[in-house]
């Protein structure tokens, strides 16, 4: 039997939500984490952000339909990875392919990617394929260097020692591989992987270390 592949779009209405100001500075886009949705990242940092910033937290591309009493409800992903074939079924590309036309409204703009879990994986390779990236920051994530081609630019990650979802230690030896790295290594002691105030604090206390200037 012989197999074939064949490329078709999908067309998809795809929710961002977002902060505008008349003249921003810079972009800070919110990516966030698998069966997750823009809106949970937006609420949870919308305000830590300088007031000239461009706020833009979209929907990942993927729709997952969640089963639930009484109907469905939808959540998103932005790859598919198979933990236990080690095999991705969507890989990087599309997401990142997805964000990079997003972002092509703004060329203009320096933008921190800053992703939460599945959107902290993802950053990486957002930054590759944009060339207005200039930062990236992960969140309870690894960024695996050999799924994205690393640019001059600092790659930050704030961990937990006690998330069960993502091995701080594996996290940290994939931080290490990259060359050169001006970026930061962050460690929350007492944060679990679930979105908290925790979290927020220490991406709040980040942007205002590097980024207070922009106000």
């Amino acid at each position: 039997m012989k197999t074939t592949t064949h490329q078709t779009p999908l067309l998809l209405d795809h929710i961002i939500y977002s902060k505008l100001t008349d003249e921003p500075k810079r972009i800070f886009l919110l990516l966030h984490g698998y069966l997750l949705d823009g809106q949970i990242m937006y609420k949870h940092f919308e305000n830590i952000f300088p007031k000239d910033s461009l706020v833009l937290a979209p929907n990942a591309p993927i729709p997952v339909p969640l089963k639930k009493k009484g109907g469905y409800s939808v959540k998103y992903a932005w790859y598919y990875f198979d933990p236990e074939k080690k095999n991705y079924y969507i890989n990087f590309d599309p997401a990142a392919s997805f964000l990079k036309e997003m972002l092509s409204q703004y060329p203009e703009l320096p933008t921190t990617v800053i992703g939460y879990s599945q959107g902290g994986y993802l950053a990486p390779k957002v930054a590759e394929v944009c060339e207005q990236v200039d930062e990236v920051i992960g969140i309870c994530a690894t960024f695996r260097v050999n799924r994205f081609q690393q640019k001059n630019i600092p790659y930050s990650l704030i961990n937990s020692e006690i998330d069960k979802v993502v091995e701080i230690e594996n996290s940290r030896e994939e931080f290490l591989k990259l060359e050169n790295n001006k970026g930061e290594f962050i460690v929350m002691p007492e944060a679990v992987h679930r979105l908290g105030p925790e979290h927020r604090n220490a991406l709040q206390e980040y942007i205002k270390k590097y980024h207070a200037s922009e106000e």
